[in-house]
């Protein structure tokens, strides 16, 4: 043998087909035309399979479709509901087995189609066989019937006979029945005036007694909440009277300590003090953003003089020489200009720098009000002593080094503001 007839030889589909022709044969117990239908149909469909794969060279099989096929029949529609059926027998899965196979029967024929002609007699036979299970499932089927027929005569004969038994107990148990059924109405009536009548007098009984309960509890009641009121009144009069005590008392002691921190302090309020350092540093502050405002504007006004100047030209004399008169005017404005802008700068310098020093002495009074609390009398009066000569008798403006002398810096850098621009203009002038 080739290795393609090995190969052909040893296809799952060939296990595939066999497997289920094993599960489709299997004994059942109660089998009717549209059981064996659903059976034959797919047997035949398997019969046609194992034909075509008989048919088939097996060095010239078609192994591609032969795949295909294996794996569609062993999809769950088909092989799972095969294998269930060969477990219960149950037709259901032979239907949903055989609507999922319609689709593969065109894939078969295909397969068919490259093969030999199927034997006749095979076909035959395998009528035969089914035609006989057939047979075989209607013979057991029917005997199976008679015996249960048989059974069931027997069983209707021996119910008639108990029926008939029954039906006169029946009547018996009725009319004793009925009998209990009259002594026990009379007795339910006799016994139902009986307790109508004992109810109705515990009801007037338990009625009179409900209200006499009620009017000793509404009496007990009413001293009560008399006796409790008057108590809870007696109580938060004297609570409220304690609490006043106690906030008259607090507030006597607050007001005394306020006097004792006004003492330690001596004549100056700690608020007073703070507050106007605190005020006075605002006050700076706004004085320093004007300046700067000022110095700003001054600056811009010369730049914007500058380049008019510059764009429009100084002009020729009448001589032919340059307008020295114009020029003059020009850089008079100029330096005014820069004068100011340097004068601004110098105020908002000095606004800022008290402004800061404002701050710092606010913060400093506010921070000592904890720390002279905590402190012995005589260290108290010693920093009281220290920060009075702080606070009093001094001179605030800032720079005080500069009352004394002249700033060199300021004078410097007044210096470079006018001469630079006065230097822009000569090149200037040079150049034209």
């Amino acid at each position: 043998m080739s290795r393609w007839s090995d190969q052909f030889g040893n296809h799952q589909i060939h296990a595939t087909v066999q497997t289920m022709r094993d599960w489709l044969d299997v004994e059942v117990d109660e089998i009717d035309a549209e059981h064996e239908g659903e059976r034959r149909r797919f047997q035949k469909a398997l019969e046609l399979i194992q034909a075509a794969l008989d048919g088939q060279d097996p060095e010239l099989f078609p192994e591609n479709l032969l795949t295909n096929l294996n794996t569609q029949l062993r999809q769950a529609q088909i092989w799972n509901q095969i294998q269930s059926y060969s477990s219960n027998q149950n037709v259901q899965h032979l239907r949903n087995a055989n609507d999922h196979l319609t689709g593969q029967l065109p894939l078969v024929y295909q397969i068919g189609s490259l093969a030999a002609p199927p034997d006749a007699a095979k076909t035959v036979r395998s009528i035969e066989e089914a035609y006989d299970q057939f047979c075989k499932a209607i013979e057991k089927q029917k005997g199976d019937f008679s015996s249960l027929v048989a059974s069931l005569s027997d069983k209707v004969v021996s119910i008639e006979s108990r029926s008939s038994e029954m039906s006169s107990d029946l009547d018996t148990l009725r009319g004793e029945v009925d009998s209990q059924l009259s002594n026990w109405q009379a007795e339910f009536t006799a016994a139902q005036t009986t307790r109508a009548e004992e109810h109705s007098a515990q009801q007037i009984k338990r009625g009179e007694k409900f209200d006499d309960t009620m009017r000793e509890i509404r009496a007990k009641s009413e001293a009560e909440t008399k006796d409790i009121s008057t108590k809870h009144n007696e109580r938060l009069k004297s609570t409220f009277d304690e609490y006043t005590q106690e906030v008259h008392k607090r507030l006597d002691d607050m007001k005394a300590k306020h006097a004792a921190i006004l003492e330690i302090h001596g004549l100056v309020g700690t608020d007073g003090v703070a507050g106007g350092y605190q005020k006075t540093a605002t006050d700076e502050h706004k004085a320093a953003n004007t300046w700067r405002i000022v110095a700003m504007v001054s600056l811009g006004l010369a730049a914007a003089w500058l380049l008019l100047k510059f764009f429009l030209g100084f002009g020729n004399a009448s001589a032919g020489g340059l307008n020295w008169a114009e020029l003059a005017t020009a850089g008079s404005l100029t330096l005014v200009l820069l004068a100011a802008a340097g004068y601004a700068s110098r105020q908002s310098k000095t606004h800022r720098d008290l402004e800061q020093q404002m701050r710092w002495f606010s913060l400093e009074v506010k921070a000592i009000d904890p720390f002279l609390s905590s402190l012995e009398d005589a260290d108290q009066k010693e920093l009281k002593k220290q920060l009075s000569e702080r606070l009093f008798g001094k001179d605030r403006t800032a720079n005080q080094a500069r009352k004394s002398g002249v700033d060199v810096g300021a004078y410097k850098e007044l210096s470079e503001s006018i001469l630079s621009p006065i230097q822009e203009i000569l090149k200037l002038v040079g150049k034209g």
